[in-house]
């Protein structure tokens, strides 16, 4: 009953947002923040399927789709860079490429040592899990970090994105890290059902956030060619190296 409560909880948030998104004509505003709900909408029906048509297989494929799901969340990042510095077209993509550089550099420096160690697999699978988690987390604080210093407004839709995924990758570190601690015999259910509740609650964060989804109005400060007209100093240079480096990017 409880994994029936678990499926459901997961389904109808996810397929209702990805409806939404849909029905507002507005998935091309979220191209691989829709494209990751697809995934995991589509990967989730694939496992429930083999979870009640080949029991004896679903382990596996449980696993498969949480490592996999592990790193498609990175995607979530990179759209929240995007709509950050969407006013600006050359720094937006500058940033894709700073964000994804990020991610790879913490990875490399704080992800792949968990694997070269000496451990049981299903530790090494939680702290794997649970250093992703806290890659993510680091690049979230450095995008709002990016956005408060420029004053950059974020719009419902991305502060609700940031808010539910915060959430969920809180709850995910602690669950991780207490799996650890106490191991499979004694916190193995607890870790199974309280991960995808978290999850369940990104969703529904997500989709209050993007129900009724509302664009940014251009105002002043983000009109990056008429950076004259810019009252703060910041969103001033923030325009003029946007224009610089258009200009570089057309040469």
């Amino acid at each position: 009953m409880l994994t029936g409560i678990l499926i459901i909880a997961f389904f109808v948030p996810a397929v209702a947002l990805i409806l939404r998104l849909i029905q507002q004509k507005c998935v091309s505003e979220f191209p691989l923040f829709f494209s990751y709900l697809a995934y995991m909408v589509a990967s989730g029906a694939v496992v429930t399927f083999v979870y009640y048509a080949a029991p004896g297989t679903y382990p596996t494929a449980g696993w498969l789709r949480f490592l996999i799901s592990l790193l498609a969340e990175f995607a979530v990042l990179v759209e929240v860079s995007d709509h950050i510095f969407k006013p600006f077209p050359a720094i937006r993509k500058l940033g894709r490429l700073i964000t994804v550089l990020l991610c790879v550099m913490f990875s490399v420096i704080y992800v792949i040592p968990s694997l070269m160690e000496l451990r049981p697999s299903s530790i090494t699978l939680l702290d794997l899990a649970k250093r992703l988690s806290l890659t993510k987390a680091v690049m979230i604080i450095v995008l709002l970090a990016a956005a408060r210093y420029y004053r950059i407004h974020l719009a419902k839709s991305i502060s609700g994105i940031l808010l539910g995924f915060s959430t969920y990758l809180a709850i995910s570190v602690a669950n991780f890290a207490m799996a650890e601690i106490y191991g499979r015999a004694l916190y193995a259910r607890t870790l199974s059902t309280v991960v995808p509740l978290s999850y369940t609650l990104c969703l529904v964060i997500w989709t209050i956030a993007l129900w009724r989804y509302e664009p940014v109005l251009q105002t002043d400060r983000e009109v990056p060619e008429t950076a004259e007209k810019v009252s703060e100093p910041l969103a001033v240079q923030l325009g003029r190296f946007d224009t610089a480096l258009t200009r570089l990017f057309r040469k």
